[in-house]
């Protein structure tokens, strides 16, 4: 590509962006702007070292801990089962939506999250989808914990304090929208 065509894209891509802050600006509120990217950067924060666990080599948040997250940012939230517990291979798979109701716009959004979690079995079997080999309390501990991997999976969504980049080796980072236009 030649220098000129360069400075012709260039000048076309500026343009734009004017235009689009031109729209921007007058179609939506400055301080909201200003209060979704100040909400939008707390998100984005990484939870604190002391907050994260670790099992097999992966880490993660405990549920209290979202749990906590998720009262005292939002201040109300709801967990809504997507049907009933499934049973795929030798796991319990359960699907959730997380409900938050978000402070700066001012309404219920929904994220939705999945999780799956081994049946314990009877020591000593040997096949990983023998029914009869079922632990007679899999079900009490499995559930629930499928039900808090779920809730988790769903926090995720909402960004890095809820756990979303702890077993991501990217270093990308994308800058908040201040920052775009």
């Amino acid at each position: 590509m030649s220098n000129s065509a360069k400075t012709v894209s260039v000048a076309v891509i500026e343009t734009d962006m004017t235009e689009v802050r031109q729209h921007l600006d007058n179609f939506v509120d400055n301080e909201q702007v200003q209060a979704m990217t100040a909400f939008n950067t707390m998100l984005d924060n990484n939870p604190p070292g002391k907050w994260v666990k670790k099992n097999d080599g992966l880490n993660y948040l405990p549920i209290r801990i979202v749990e906590s997250l998720l009262r005292s940012i939002f201040g109300a939230y709801q967990i809504e089962m997507i049907g009933e517990p499934k049973i795929l291979g030798n796991s319990v798979v359960i699907s959730v939506h997380l409900k938050v109701y978000h402070p700066v716009l001012q309404q219920w959004l929904t994220y939705a999250g999945t999780g799956a979690v081994p049946i314990q079995l009877k020591r000593g079997t040997e096949s990983a989808i023998d029914f009869q080999a079922i632990n007679k309390m899999a079900m009490m501990k499995n559930v629930p914990a499928a039900k808090a991997y779920a809730v988790s999976n769903a926090a995720k969504s909402l960004g890095r304090l809820f756990g979303s980049q702890l077993n991501n080796d990217l270093t990308e980072h994308v800058p908040p929208l201040k920052n775009v236009y």
